[in-house]
């Protein structure tokens, strides 16, 4: 929230409880006018209500005073809503702001560091722990409001009767000390809460990515008994949380009534207090005592609520420890090529690539083939800048790729990966991500490189039809056609493509082949694959599987000795 809101939230509170007090205040004197007229004054506190109003040249009679206590009570509901309304913008800013913060962090961190994350820890962070994190704010607003309301009636009370006033502070702060314990356990029950949502989301999200194989296998109810221990404890965490709070609730009610039932014996036997001032002071205490017992409620969910908040809080300072480092600062251009120089790389301590030289020339089709896990994809990624090599340089047109804008760089790539994630939207938003700087035509455009408009334009509702969760709409043929539309359609000057038919027919490989022949005239293009259709189509082959790693000489024997 911020400073003028806060200090204006803060000003309606006081107002609010300043206007009730003077209605409750008021209430003495109606009572007394209503009962005994003649023994009004007789209290102290009903003196200075009478007196004011003559004071200030109003009738000091009983429609007077019911009016000024209706007026107070009212007053106090509306300048309450009114601070709670700034309350409730603040509160869905402070969400809006975690959420914005995390995400914002997360597209700046490493790509190392994705690797590493479940998404299902991040997709728990934006919805579920960012809402907790709001309502906690608002439960902190709801107790400064109830602490001062709990003020009034206890300033209230002092000026008809301090010992019963005392009584009241007592009493409250007895039975907050007694049931302290349960906030303590409701606030460790919460944290077991977060922790295991948190795990049980991480987990399932992933597995529902590949909820596919089984179900053809049958195998969901073994998947099932993966999550149970986790079910598990999340339901004793739960069952933690809600017996604390309903014990709260519950041990409540009746000491309060005790002590209530106590403090009006006293005034009756002792005290000799007025009938109407014992209304009054019984009203006052038990709104002062409740008011006590309910911001120990209000405490007790709000460190329940608390861990969701220091959670998200954890995970947006993490990914900023994480945040990829900024390189260099040259404008890149790809009109020669890439060189990749004794290039080494390892990941986790594994050596992955090792010693690796090659030329990518600009403007032809360069295929990287060689067996799962010889590199391919970790080569690209260094490409890209998403790794930094151990030892060894990659240029771009000559310049080192740490000294070039890695960003600049990355806009001009279009990147095709093996899983293709197409979203539920039209064929349209799939293709252009929702940049609001390409048109339509554009999209065509790039459809039709793409070798993707002739089916697209058949479609029910053409460049418009919604292609389904994760593409379902569409063959597996049709949904690489998109994505590689996607990777066209801002003109970039590298395209890389990852296995990207590994899992179509032959015919429909060898017709995507053909068009990103035809497009290599006037982009660079690099295919990570083993299938023969590529090794046909592209200017130069290099196998890193290969012990003589290097050109495959049937492409170019001239250069094998690389």
């Amino acid at each position: 929230m911020k400073g003028s809101t806060r200090w204006t939230v803060l000003a309606l509170l006081l107002l609010a409880g300043l206007a009730e007090g003077i209605g409750l205040t008021s209430l003495l004197p109606a009572l007394s006018l209503a009962g005994s007229p003649e023994t009004a004054r007789s209290s102290h506190v009903s003196r200075l209500v009478l007196d004011a109003l003559d004071k200030v040249g109003l009738p000091a009679n009983l429609e007077t005073l019911m009016l000024i206590v209706v007026a107070g009570i009212g007053l106090k509901g509306a300048l309450r809503i009114l601070a709670m309304r700034h309350v409730g913008y603040a509160a869905a800013e402070v969400a809006t702001r975690l959420r914005r913060s995390l995400i914002d962090n997360l597209l700046q961190v490493k790509w190392s560091y994705f690797t590493r994350q479940p998404v299902g820890r991040i997709a728990n962070a934006i919805s579920l722990e960012a809402t907790r994190s709001a309502r906690a704010y608002v439960l902190s607003v709801q107790v400064i409001a109830t602490t001062i309301q709990s003020a009034v009636y206890i300033g209230v009370a002092l000026l008809l009767s301090w010992t019963l006033a005392l009584l009241a502070l007592a009493i409250g702060g007895t039975i907050a000390f007694i049931l302290g314990s349960l906030v303590t356990k409701a606030k460790r029950a919460g944290r077991r809460q977060t922790k295991h949502t948190k795990e049980l989301v991480a987990h399932l999200s992933d597995a529902l990515i590949g909820i596919k194989p089984l179900k053809a296998m049958a195998r969901q109810a073994h998947f099932a008994q993966l999550f149970s221990d986790r079910i598990d404890d999340l339901r004793r965490a739960l069952r933690k949380q809600v017996l604390n709070k309903e014990l709260l609730a519950s041990l409540q009610e009746p000491m309060l009534t005790l002590c209530l039932a106590a403090g009006f014996y006293l005034a009756v036997k002792f005290w000799s207090m007025e009938i109407t001032e014992l209304i009054v002071m019984g009203i006052l205490l038990q709104r002062s005592v409740t008011r006590i017992g309910k911001v120990q409620k209000m405490l007790q969910e709000g460190v329940i609520l608390e861990s969701a908040y220091w959670s998200i809080h954890d995970l947006v300072k993490e990914s900023k420890r994480e945040r990829e480092p900024s390189h260099g600062t040259l404008k890149p251009t790809l009109e020669q090529g890439i060189e990749i120089k004794n290039v080494t790389f390892s990941y986790g301590g594994a050596p992955v690539l090792q010693n690796i030289s090659m030329d990518i020339r600009a403007r032809q089709l360069t295929v990287l083939i060689g067996a799962s896990g010889a590199g391919k994809t970790t080569l690209t990624d260094l490409v890209l800048g998403l790794h930094l090599p151990d030892r060894g340089q990659i240029l771009i047109d000559g310049q080192s790729l740490d000294q070039v804008d890695l960003q600049a760089w990355r806009s001009m790539v279009g990147y095709v990966p093996q899983e293709q994630m197409l979203f539920h939207d039209t064929v349209l938003a799939n293709v252009t991500l929702g940049d609001a700087s390409l048109s339509g035509e554009q999209a065509r455009s790039a459809l039709e490189k793409a070798g993707a408009w002739s089916f697209v334009s058949a479609l029910p509702d053409g460049i418009m039809t919604v292609v389904g969760e994760r593409g379902s709409a569409l063959s597996g043929g049709q949904r690489q056609r998109i994505a590689l539309a996607r990777a066209l359609v801002h003109k970039p000057s590298l395209l890389i493509l990852d296995e990207v038919t590994s899992g179509l027919d032959a015919e429909t490989e060898a017709e995507i082949c053909q068009n990103m022949r035809e497009i290599s005239t006037s982009l660079t293009i690099i295919a990570l694959s083993h299938r023969s259709a590529w090794v046909d189509a592209a200017d130069q082959v290099y196998d890193l599987s290969a012990e003589d790693f290097g050109l495959v000489p049937e492409q170019e024997p001239e250069l094998s000795s690389l």
